[in-house]
C-alpha cells in the first residue's frame, strides 16, 4: 500500500516513493499501476497517472517486465561502456534510455569500422561468458579512495555507494537495475552511431527482446523487398540501386513532356485570365506538377498569376507588387496567411476554394 495526495490534475504527491524515478541517472523511470490508474511519469515525490484516483492509501504494482527490460539495457551499456575505455581509451561522456534504444556519448569522433564491430563483438562476448554480477557496497570515505575506476565517484553522493562490478571487467558506482549475470541479456546490437557536438560519437544500441524484437521486425521487412524484386537479400541494395535509377530515368522523361505540354498549353492558359481593375489575373489550380512550374512560362509582365494545389498558392507578378496585394488580402480574410517580397508572394488557405473563389480571394488585395 502507497498513500498520495493530488497536487495538480493528474499529478498526486507520493510518500515512501517504491517507484524508480523517470530521468535518473540516464535511465527509465518504472511504469505500473495504483488503484487502477495506470503511472505515466515518476518523479522524486511525485507520479502522474492516466486517470484520477482519490487521495489516501492504494495498493500498487510495479511493471517488473520493465524493469527487467531495463536492467538489460543498462547492464549492456556498462559493458559497452567498460569495454570502449579497457580497449580503446574512450570515456562514455553521456548515456540516455529511451523507450526505444539506449545511446552512449564516447568522446571522440574517429571511432573506425572496425573498431565498432569490435565493441560489439566483444559486448557479445562478455555476455555470452555467463558472469555473475557482483553488488558491493562501500562507506562514502572508502568509495571515493579507490582507484583506476573508469568512472570517478562525484563529491556530490552522500552516504554509502553501491558498486556494480562484472568480473575484471568493470566496477563503477551505480543505483540502478542490473541483471544478476551477463547471460541473461542475450545479445546486443548496436544499430546506428553519428558524430555529435564535434568531436563525440554517439552510438545507439539495443540489448535483450529488444534486440530479437528489432531483428524480426527488419527481417518481414527484408523478406518484403526480396519478395517485391524477385532477388536474394545480399542482392536487394544491388536491385534497389537499379530501381532507384529507373525512377530517375522516369522522373526525368515525365519533366520532359511535362515541359513540352506546358509550352504548348501556354497559349490557352493565357487565354483563360480574369480582368480586374486592369490586372489580368490568371489562377491555376488543376494539377500539382503543372503548377510548381507554371510560373516559367506565363509572362508576368502582362499577368498577375496565381498557381497552386489545395490550399497553398504562389503569386508572381513583374507589375504587381505581390507583398503589399498579400498584406491586403490577409489584412481583409485573417483565416488566410501569406507573406513574400516584390515579385513573389505565398498564401496558405483555411479551405480548399474553386477558380473562380480563388479569383474573389485575390481581387480583395488589388487596389480599387
Amino acid at each position: 500500500m502507497i498513500k498520495i495526495k493530488k497536487i495538480l490534475d493528474l499529478k498526486y504527491e507520493i510518500e515512501n516513493n517504491p517507484f524508480y524515478v523517470d530521468g535518473k541517472g540516464g535511465q527509465l523511470g518504472d511504469r505500473g499501476t495504483i488503484f487502477d490508474a495506470n503511472i505515466v511519469e515518476v518523479g522524486e515525490n511525485y507520479v502522474v497517472l492516466d486517470k484520477e484516483i482519490e487521495d489516501g492509501e492504494h495498493y500498487f504494482q510495479i511493471d517488473n517486465e520493465r524493469r527487467n527490460d531495463i536492467s538489460k539495457q543498462h547492464t549492456a551499456q556498462h559493458i559497452f561502456s567498460a569495454l570502449a575505455y579497457n580497449i580503446f581509451n574512450l570515456n562514455t561522456v553521456g548515456f540516455r534510455m529511451a523507450e526505444e534504444y539506449t545511446t552512449v556519448d564516447l568522446d571522440s569522433k574517429d571511432i573506425t569500422y572496425e573498431m565498432i564491430s569490435e565493441l560489439e563483438n566483444q559486448v557479445n562476448k562478455i555476455i555470452d561468458e555467463d558472469i555473475v554480477l557482483e553488488e558491493l557496497i562501500y562507506s562514502n570515505e572508502d568509495a571515493h579512495k579507490l582507484e583506476n575506476l573508469r568512472k570517478q565517484v562525484k563529491d556530490k553522493i552522500k552516504g554509502d555507494v553501491r558498486f556494480i562490478k562484472i568480473a575484471d571487467v568493470d566496477i563503477c558506482a551505480c543505483a540502478g537495475f542490473h541483471v544478476s549475470k551477463t547471460s541473461e541479456i542475450k545479445v546486443f546490437k548496436i544499430i546506428g552511431y553519428e558524430n555529435i557536438k564535434g568531436s563525440w560519437t554517439r552510438f545507439y544500441f539495443l540489448a535483450g527482446d529488444r534486440a530479437r524484437e528489432d531483428y524480426n521486425k527488419k527481417h518481414v521487412i527484408t523478406k518484403a523487398l526480396t519478395n517485391i524484386f524477385s532477388c536474394k537479400t545480399d542482392e536487394i541494395l544491388e536491385m534497389l540501386d537499379k530501381s532507384l535509377k529507373e525512377k530517375e530515368k522516369i522522373e526525368q522523361n515525365f519533366k520532359n513532356l511535362l515541359n513540352k505540354y506546358i509550352e504548348i498549353a501556354i497559349i490557352e492558359i493565357q487565354n483563360n485570365y480574369m480582368e480586374y481593375n486592369g490586372v489580368k489575373i490568371i489562377v491555376y489550380n488543376e494539377d500539382r506538377n503543372i503548377a510548381d512550374i507554371l510560373g516559367r512560362y506565363v509572362d508576368l509582365d502582362r499577368f498577375l498569376l496565381v498557381t497552386g494545389f489545395e490550399k497553398n498558392y504562389a503569386i508572381l507578378s513583374n507589375t504587381v507588387d505581390c507583398q503589399k496585394l498579400v498584406k491586403k488580402v490577409i489584412t481583409k480574410l485573417p483565416d488566410i496567411k501569406g507573406g513574400g517580397s516584390l515579385k513573389k508572394a505565398n498564401i496558405k488557405l483555411d479551405k480548399i476554394y474553386n477558380r473562380e473563389e480563388l479569383c474573389e480571394i485575390i481581387k480583395t488585395g488589388i487596389d480599387t
